[in-house]
């Protein structure tokens, strides 16, 4: 009977502990949460953990304390017994999540949060410590969820702390994968013109391969731009945009966690010069290894086997090829003269060479961090860039014979003249050049523009002498000529070929375009094409033809210029949207579009950045006399999540068309297009 009653009483502790560790739980359709003690007795003056799990459905993520572009932070309301404080959320670590142009911070598949509580010693012994809570979180896929949990909890006082198996160590899991702090590590922080830096130094960070940093301050940075990375001896910096709140510099502390390499570290960046050996003064995706001396011979050797590949490149090889072989058998076969017209052609490209880098120390003297691919920054040039790209296509296709008049002007003064072809060949050459870019220029210029001006144009020069190594060759050595294949069709059927990856080059540029001078710009690069195309044909007839090519080459700078210059239509002008107000409108013969968004909804963003803001859908709005609703449900409300009931949703976005003579508005899909904004608001 004794041994009976030993057996039931260890069923009933094994049962009690069991119900214990069993956590509250509160479930949605998105995440299920689980809040829990990491103890089952306190003693008085003591600390122990609260741990919140949330199980997060696949595909759809939460967020952390800063959410980035767009989102909600996990929010807990405490109601605490006498005696007894919460901390704040210890959160984990978070990762980068991508929704179109946004980035935000958050978690996906689970979360475990840490809150510490504390005990004061003037507690009573042998009481039950009840606890309430009610969390908050948002819940994002395609639409965002706001979500909520309350939870209940009860921890006994008592002589000693015990551990609640189960959740201790979960609680120590959580925490030990946490950011930790390293006193260690030295930084900085700077804003230069509109480049924004954190810098880091201290053991070990001299060999980083991957890292990033996450501020608290939703305002330190621009989420969706990339943070770059170059190394130094003793550790590395960060290159990024800056926020809204650190445009005008970085004047306070920065927290944050630093995660370098898979590693986590909690920090403050402060303001004020980087640490000195942190790859500061050296442009992202620079080599950095070699030092002193070292550095330069490398660079320069880098730079003059970058401009030999530059020959070969697609923008460059189909015209200079020919050119090489054109002003050299154009020289009479007189060696003397062949030299000179080589000389003169390579003090060309050195002249052009040291312009550009002229010109680039110029622009980095002036604040702005540039790079080889400056000009593309400069929305006039990338249009030039992509018209230009279009005629050498329209060139090599046959339909426009370029190569006997602008790209063969050296080849013509020469054949004239003589040395200032040459010398205008080589010029002409490295404009052409100048767009593209080859294997092994990219660090050797990185190294170069974190040098003084010297020793900015001597690899500038290194890079003008393998540019144009091989027609100064070919001028020296007239035997190298029987090294070229011999002229035949294969060079008319290459030319051809060589037209597509120019027209794929224009493609990309007025893409980039878009970006930066919006439609406008872009409508007024393509109308620009239209009208050369117009041009070479026109040119091609009698008097009246090349009268008509002149008035379509002035039209087409008018319309280029007009275009750069034109602004998009003004943003849409929201109305705040309440029951009855679309109703109201569509009674007076108005296209009602209701947008209910909220400031934290990810997909909502994107399509008010891809759609809604967009110039075309603008003009549609005014056109069809059309009222644009917004329903802000940022903060609660409970008139739009019943209209959200009412239509068959639990969250944003929802957009809604009321047309005159409909019964019921057209809901839309939750991602937007231009095209379905304008087809939607149409009138029939």
């Amino acid at each position: 009977m004794r041994v009976l009653s030993s057996l039931l009483a260890a069923f009933f502790l094994l049962c009690l502990g069991s119900t214990l560790a069993v956590a509250s739980t509160a479930s949605t359709e998105n995440v299920n949460a689980q809040m829990e003690a990491d103890v089952t007795t306190i003693a008085p003056g003591d600390s122990f953990n609260v741990v919140l799990k949330m199980d997060i459905r696949k595909h759809w993520h939460t967020y952390w304390i800063n959410p980035g572009d767009a989102g909600e932070p996990t929010h807990i309301n405490w109601t605490l017994p006498q005696g007894v404080t919460a901390g704040a959320i210890q959160w984990p670590v978070p990762k980068t999540i991508a929704l179109g142009p946004l980035i935000n911070y958050g978690y996906e598949g689970e979360a475990i949060y840490i809150v510490t509580i504390n005990t004061a010693p003037e507690i009573a012994l042998g009481q039950d410590l009840n606890f309430a809570a009610h969390v908050t979180w948002l819940v994002c896929e395609d639409i965002c969820i706001p979500e909520e949990g309350r939870f209940t909890f009860s921890v006994q006082t008592g002589d000693t702390t015990t551990a609640n198996p189960a959740w201790d160590k979960v609680a120590k899991s959580a925490i030990a994968a946490m950011a930790k702090p390293d006193p260690g590590i030295v930084t900085g922080a700077s804003l230069k013109g509109e480049t924004l830096t954190y810098s880091f130094v201290g053991t070990g960070l001299n060999n980083v391969r991957k890292a990033y940093f996450f501020p608290v301050d939703t305002g330190a940075v621009r989420h969706a731009e990339p943070q770059q990375i170059s190394r130094g001896p003793n550790g590395f910096t960060l290159w990024t945009k800056p926020g809204f709140r650190a445009k005008d510099g970085v004047n306070d502390p920065v927290d944050g966690i630093l995660t370098v390499d898979g590693k986590a570290v909690t920090l403050s960046v402060q303001p004020g010069p980087a640490p000195v050996g942190s790859g500061a003064d050296i442009l992202p995706g620079s080599k950095t290894e070699a030092k002193g001396g070292g550095a330069l011979l490398q660079a320069l050797l880098f730079a003059f086997i970058g401009g030999v590949i530059l020959n070969l490149m697609p923008c460059v090889f189909p015209v200079l090829s020919m050119k090489a072989m054109g002003f050299v058998t154009r020289a009479h076969d007189e060696a003397s003269e062949i030299r000179r017209h080589g000389i003169l052609f390579l003090v060309g490209v050195l002249v052009s060479f040291l312009s550009l880098g002229g010109l680039l120390i110029a622009l980095k003297a002036s604040g702005q961090q540039i790079g080889w691919g400056f000009q593309l920054q400069y929305p006039p040039f990338v249009a030039a860039l992509a018209l230009l790209f279009f005629v050498l296509g329209l060139m090599l296709l046959g339909f426009l014979h370029f190569g006997g008049r602008f790209m063969g002007m050296g080849s013509e003064l020469a054949a004239s003249g003589g040395n200032s072809g040459a010398f205008f060949t080589g010029v002409l050459a490295v404009v052409v050049a100048s767009p593209c870019t080859a294997p092994a220029m990219g660090w050797a210029l990185g190294y170069t523009l974190t040098q003084g001006a010297g020793i900015t144009l001597l690899v500038f020069a290194a890079l003008g002498l393998g540019f144009g190594a091989p027609f100064f060759a070919l001028s020296f050595f007239p035997s190298l000529l029987r090294l070229l294949p011999k002229p035949g069709d294969w060079m008319v059927r290459f030319g051809q070929l060589m037209a597509f990856p120019m027209f794929a080059a224009a493609v990309w540029l007025v893409w980039v375009l878009e970006g930066q001078a919006g439609s406008i710009g872009v409508a007024a690069v393509l109308a620009t094409m239209v009208l050369i195309a117009f041009a070479i044909w026109a040119a091609k007839g009698e008097r009246a033809g090349k009268i008509s090519a002149v008035i379509a080459g002035i039209a087409a700078v008018w319309v280029l210029w007009s275009g750069l210059n034109g602004k998009d239509a003004s943003a849409l002008e929201p109305q705040v949207w309440a029951p009855g107000v679309a109703e109201t409108l569509v009674a007076q013969d108005h296209v009602v579009f209701v947008d209910f968004t909220a400031d934290w909804c990810v997909t909502c963003q994107v399509n008010e950045r891809l759609a809604l803001s967009r110039a075309k859908v603008q003009r549609a709005f005014k056109k069809a006399n059309a009222v644009y609703l917004v329903g802000d449900w940022t903060n609660r409300n409970d008139d739009i999540a019943r209209e959200l009931a009412k239509h068959g949703r639990a969250g944003v976005p929802l957009y809604l068309v009321y047309q005159p003579g409909r019964d019921q508005p057209q809901v839309l899909p939750q991602l937007l297009t231009e095209g379905i904004v304008i087809s939607a608001i149409k009138r029939p």
